[in-house]
């Protein structure tokens, strides 16, 4: 007769459960972690010739995102990891863009892992990664090298980002899809670095097959209280092709980290070329203030800028901060190319941004 009544639970069942969970490497070595961003800000822009804008914009101090990452023991010094993350745009509750080909920008309007998704294998030699990846040169743009990184109107990516001109719209100053990517180990030496090689996978033999290709190559070193890096990066396109070069210096004294950057962006015939300025300053246990001076010269485009932006960090906790920075972008001669926000300002005018703003990561 079949009984529906449970089975005891006993202290050798459990021990059976136990043994067994032991003697299985997926799920005693795996190890998955979900982890995200959202940071939101009441940000103003003006420019000389037209009206202030008024917007709630995310994204003003760290970017939102949304994201899964594991990995699983190999034995031997040796681990698999996966890492798939997604912008959000937390104001409107989307997700961001993404571009397959290196080339043109994708948006379903679903979510997308835009941001990264890769899949790897690391051990004592290195590390290697294929997928979507940041490209090496927009590491030096990032608050390693420059107090604000790529984030809200201090941003290092109103000047430090490529003009896109000629026909030519570039996707690979942040990210490169099809990727291919060694990263150094940790090692004694202090040396740091990675190198990409990325396809744009275009339709062979015509005359854009190689649009999209990418290759990049970063190395640094950190001693002590400095920290210092070099990269370059190219992407082939049929319309001019792009080459981004940068180099940044930060060394830590007492309570400040000072910071220099200095860049190059080649798109065709244009070129810019831009340095900074720049400091963090620890104030009291939980604070921050944030300074950075950017000049911009540039050649095949009608442009040279200027950019200062002060802005000041106050964490809540680990998780929380409250922020807010003030920025100023003065276009040089004719240019009307360069602003903080979505104002487009007058032939050679002044653009201004300001912004308050809650972030917090989970």
């Amino acid at each position: 007769m079949l009984s529906l009544r449970p089975a005891a639970f006993s202290a050798t069942t459990a021990a059976t459960f136990a043994l067994f969970a032991l003697q299985t490497p997926s799920t005693a070595q795996a190890q998955v972690t979900v982890f995200g961003v959202l940071d939101l800000a009441v940000n103003l822009t003006r420019a000389d010739g037209a009206s202030s804008i008024w917007k709630l914009e995310g994204d003003g101090n760290t970017s939102s995102r949304l994201g899964f990452r594991g990995a699983e023991d190999l034995g031997g010094g040796w681990k698999a990891n996966f890492w798939i993350e997604s912008a959000i745009n937390p104001d409107v509750g989307t997700s961001g863009a993404t571009s397959t080909n290196n080339k043109d920008s994708v948006n379903t309007g679903g979510l997308t892992w835009g941001r990264r998704s890769t899949v790897g294998v690391s051990g004592p030699i290195g590390e290697l990664r294929l997928g979507r990846d940041y490209v090496p040169s927009f590491s030096n743009l990032t608050t390693s090298m420059h107090p604000f990184g790529t984030n809200g109107v201090g941003s290092s990516g109103h000047l430090f980002y490529p003009v896109n001109t000629g026909g030519t719209t570039v996707r690979t100053n942040v990210r490169a899809s099809n990727s291919l990517g060694y990263h150094l180990p940790d090692n004694a030496l202090g040396l740091y670095g990675n190198l990409m090689v990325a396809t744009g996978e275009q339709a062979p033999d015509t005359a854009t097959e190689k649009d999209g290709n990418h290759l990049g190559v970063r190395l640094g070193w950190r001693g002590g209280p400095v920290n210092l890096a070099v990269a370059r990066g190219k992407t082939n396109y049929a319309t001019g092709n792009y080459v981004q070069t940068n180099a940044g210096v930060n060394v830590k004294l007492g309570p400040a980290k000072l910071m220099t950057l200095w860049g190059e962006n080649k798109v065709g015939v244009t070129s810019t070329r831009i340095w900074m300025l720049g400091t963090q300053l620890a104030v009291g246990a939980n604070g921050e203030v944030r300074l950075a001076y950017s000049q911009l010269k540039a050649r095949g485009v009608a442009n040279d800028a200027a950019h200062l932006a002060l802005g000041y960090v106050h964490d809540l906790s680990k998780r929380t901060s409250l922020y807010a920075t003030v920025a100023r972008i003065d276009n040089k001669g004719s240019g009307t190319r360069f602003n903080p926000g979505t104002a487009t300002t007058q032939a050679g005018g002044n653009a201004d941004g300001a912004e308050v703003g809650l972030k917090h990561s989970f």
